[in-house]
């Protein structure tokens, strides 16, 4: 057995190094491609710190999942009572529909109305709780701990920038909380009339192609900020932690991430991106098994090594792994990606008498 031909170069031009990170003030950064999830810059990424109404991400995720829009809920006491920080000025036994606390809780950051959705969500503000570090753990996001559903100062609340950015992925591809985080004002509608709701994250105004996430500010955290834009196929999500100028902090990384970085698609599973011939001739080829996408410095050269496990030999069944594939940019290892079987090879190598290429029509292949 031996390797396939020399790696497939995807790019030509000659490597370079890494681009450097652009000045941030922020204690904490992160700055996330949106489709992989690959970190393209950070700063303390791990570091936990209090995460203030960048909670509400979660609160929103969860209730997206659990509570249709048009639902109508009641006011709680203890919803109505809460009045720290923002709040949309709920009073007990009132009515109101999920979605006017939806974009209540997002834009303008109102603490009453996540209590209210917490409570509808889940029958209780405990039971919600525990459901919002059930989804952080499944989500990866294991230095998080929540203890309310709207990010007000607790001792043991605490996410951290890359945990954040996780957070952010996940409820950007859920409909209802993209089309409200990237929603510059909400109609909510009163007693007196309509109340006009302005977004807090002023990059939808100022910065282009921003679409979301969630501000946030504590005495404890300082001012934070989850952000993301959308240019062409490219989504970034940068998180800013403790900054004065959260939001130059975060323009600046999502300016490096679009300039800097490319995002290229390398492997398909539909698509055999190696091949090797296995004893007696018979042909292997191999996939990937998800798409491997990758962001890199932009004109980096980019190639992908196949390495065979040793002894390979039929039968080889279709999705079996049978080695991994090496991507190189600019000539240094980056990652390795299980290679898999893309059809299944079942049959022994022919008779030395066989010609190669009827075996091959035949189903040696």
């Amino acid at each position: 057995m031996r390797l396939a031909a020399a790696a497939l170069l995807l790019a030509l031009a000659a490597p370079h190094p890494d681009p450097a990170e652009p000045p941030v003030a922020a204690r904490a950064y992160v700055l996330v491609e949106g489709r992989t999830g690959q970190v393209l810059a950070e700063r303390n990424a791990h570091l936990a710190w209090p995460p203030a109404s960048t909670t509400k991400i979660l609160t929103a995720l969860l209730v997206a999942e659990s509570l249709p829009l048009d639902r109508v809920v009641v006011t709680s006491g203890r919803a109505a009572a809460q009045r720290e920080g923002a709040s949309v000025g709920l009073r007990p036994g009132e009515r109101r529909r999920v979605r006017d606390l939806f974009y209540a809780m997002l834009l303008t950051s109102a603490n009453d109305a996540a209590l209210a959705l917490a409570e509808a969500a889940a029958g209780s503000v405990e039971a919600f709780v525990a459901r919002m570090n059930q989804r952080a753990r499944e989500l990866g996001a294991r230095n998080s701990h929540f203890t309310n559903p709207h990010g007000l100062y607790h001792p043991q609340h605490r996410s951290t920038a890359y945990d954040l950015a996780l957070l952010a992925r996940a409820a950007l591809a859920n409909p209802q909380v993209a089309q409200a985080v990237a929603s510059r004002a909400y109609d909510y509608p009163t007693e007196a009339g309509v109340r006009r709701l302005v977004n807090r994250n002023r990059l939808l105004a100022t910065y282009p192609g921003a679409d979301g996430v969630k501000t946030g500010w504590l005495a404890e955290s300082g001012p934070c900020l989850v952000a993301s834009a959308r240019r062409g196929a490219r989504t970034l999500i940068a998180v800013v932690l403790d900054s004065t100028r959260v939001f130059d902090d975060a323009a600046a990384l999502l300016d490096f991430g679009f300039e800097a970085y490319e995002l290229r698609v390398l492997a398909r599973p539909q698509n055999p991106v190696a091949e090797v011939r296995l004893s007696g001739g018979v042909r292997l080829r191999a996939t990937v098994r998800q798409e491997l996408a990758l962001s890199v410095p932009r004109g980096a050269r980019v190639a992908l090594q196949p390495r065979w496990e040793q002894n390979l030999k039929p039968p080889v069944a279709a999705g079996q792994p049978v080695g991994w594939l090496e991507v190189l940019v600019g000539g240094r290892l980056h990652t390795r990606e299980v290679l898999v079987a893309s059809h299944p090879v079942d049959r022994e190598p022919p008779a030395p008498w066989v010609p190669r290429w009827l075996w091959e029509r035949v189903g040696g292949r």
